[in-house]
């Protein structure tokens, strides 16, 4: 058997339902004689068991892999699972582990995409419309071509080879940037196939910089590049689709691929590296704006009117911000500021600094300069690094102290159990045990053993008590109830709730019942 010819950018599972009305078979018989099983599945973008298949049906499988299929790019933006996804004979629930398509919290349902202008072009001019690689990428729901929406196709729930009608419908004409993102992804696949183009987070985390998506702490503005995001999703897919973020806040949703973390849907590290590639680069001004936050773009604007020699006041008033806000901007990029009265001078931030970097509390420090710990603290903050070598400073500090702290108690208390450290050290104790364990538990004293307890005699118990009873009904001057009688022997209710184990003691009250009530 051989397949039709490939036509343009088809996929292989296209070819096959192709195939199937031309041979003129059952699909349950078409899938015995090539696949082996006439219960067989297959998926309209990743293709298993490539090898034998193509054999059976006289195809270069390279071919098929790499042009008529979506594997090359699970291939490209799933590393860790390359070896899965390039193997040829993987089998189908092998294969769609590898591509993590389950695992992701966004996926589409298994459905199959087409072009309403394309279906009709192929029909005048091959005899019959076929099923497209790039619409079957995740989160293309736009024709570059035509510019209008994907038509959805959804496929029985497990005879995949099925090719449905495809009905005439109108076209719904979609956004610019729909269109412009699946001429992207068809470019990006066609790069894939080439070899010419490789994944770095590198290369991300260098463009996220450039378009000041990152901190000069090297933090990536999260807030700001997520609600860009959200704004291009909103262009990019229907308002009905499943793959969008809950809201611009789903920090969960995008954190992942800016991380750099690797096995992520590449629809989303599709989407980022069209938006740094082309949208952050529109010099719109109502795009900046959204893609920025307004927060950037007031910085800039307060760094250039503090250059020009502008008051804090007129700074705060031209920007809407507080004179704190502009301050803090002046201390981050070392502008100097006109200050009256000048209190904070360039001498006076060296001396807080260097106080700092001692490990002085900034209350003293403050004291000493005679200004608010709240400038102390902007100081201190808008220094590069000086934070985090104080948050040092103080680990350092408290283990020192806590450990001289168990050290001392044990040295005084030398046959003090694990309990006695954590009731008496309690502070001590618990920040060892979250910080440092290791260290203390090679300081604690050994556990004791657990000493065991014999249990209860009952029959010895019972002969001691029933002499005791003798004794005090001969010595009563008055009738006693059971209860004051158990009361008599140290009210441990032994005559109440335990009197089936004590036989010879209730026969020894019978005895004596006219001394009972």
């Amino acid at each position: 058997m051989r397949l039709p010819q490939a036509l343009p950018d088809e996929s292989f599972h296209s070819r096959i339902c192709r195939h199937i009305k031309l041979c003129g078979s059952t699909t349950e018989q078409y899938l015995k004689g090539v696949f082996g099983d006439n219960r067989a599945s297959v998926h309209p973008y990743l293709n298993a068991n490539l090898g034998s298949v193509c054999k059976e049906l006289n195809q270069s499988v390279h071919e098929v892999w790499l042009n008529q299929t979506l594997a090359p790019l699970f291939f490209h933006f799933l590393p860790r699972y390359r070896q899965a996804i390039g193997d040829v004979n993987v089998s189908s629930n092998s294969l769609i582990r590898a591509s993590q398509i389950s695992a992701f919290r966004e996926k589409e349902h298994l459905h199959i995409k087409y072009c309403p202008n394309c279906a009709e072009e192929e029909v005048s001019k091959y005899g019959v419309p076929y099923w497209h690689c790039l619409h079957q990428i995740t989160g293309v729901d736009a024709c570059p071509r035509h510019g209008v929406w994907l038509s959805h196709v959804e496929l029985p729930e497990r005879f995949h080879i099925d090719m449905p009608s495809l009905t005439p419908i109108q076209p719904l004409h979609c956004s610019s940037t729909a269109a412009k993102f699946a001429d992207y992804c068809e470019g990006y696949l066609h790069q894939i196939r080439n070899n010419d183009r490789k994944l770095s987070n590198e290369n991300r985390i260098e463009r996220l910089n450039k378009k000041g998506f990152i901190t000069n702490a090297g933090q990536i503005r999260r807030k700001q590049i997520c609600k860009a995001l959200f704004v291009l999703l909103e262009q990019i897919l229907p308002s009905d689709s499943t793959l969008k973020p809950k809201s611009e806040q789903d920090f969960s949703y995008w954190s992942p691929v800016l991380s750099g973390a690797v096995n992520q849907p590449p629809f989303k590290q599709l989407i980022l590296d069209f938006y740094l590639e082309h949208i952050a680069d529109d010099e719109k001004p109502s795009l900046a704006l959204k893609v920025d936050n307004g927060k950037s773009l007031v910085e800039d604007r307060c760094c250039d009117l503090l250059r020009k020699g502008y008051s804090m006041a007129e700074v705060s008033r031209q920007v809407g911000k507080s004179r704190c806000y502009v301050k803090g901007i002046a201390l981050k990029h070392q502008i100097p500021v006109n200050l009256r009265p000048k209190v904070i001078t360039e001498a006076l931030k060296k001396d807080v600094i260097a106080m700092a970097r001692k490990g002085f509390h900034r209350q003293v420090i403050a004291t000493k300069h005679q200004v608010s710990t709240g400038s102390i603290e902007l100081i201190i903050s808008t220094t590069e690094g000086l934070v985090e070598w104080r948050k040092l400073c103080k680990h350092q500090s408290m283990s020192r102290r806590y450990k001289a702290q168990i050290r001392r108690y044990l040295l005084t208390q030398p046959q003090a159990i694990i309990q006695n450290v954590k009731t008496d050290c309690e502070a001590a104790f618990f920040w060892l045990y979250n910080h440092q364990k290791d260290w203390l538990d090679s300081w604690l004293p050994a556990p004791q053993e657990v000493q065991h307890v014999d249990r209860v005699d009952w029959e010895q118990r019972d002969k001691a008590l029933s002499k005791q009873v003798v004794q005090i009904l001969f010595n009563s001057d008055s009738k006693l109830s059971r209860t004051e009688l158990d009361r008599a022997l140290g009210g441990h209710g032994w005559l109440t709730s335990k009197k089936e184990k004590l036989p010879r003691t209730l026969r020894t009250t019978i005895q004596y019942k006219d001394k009972l009530k």
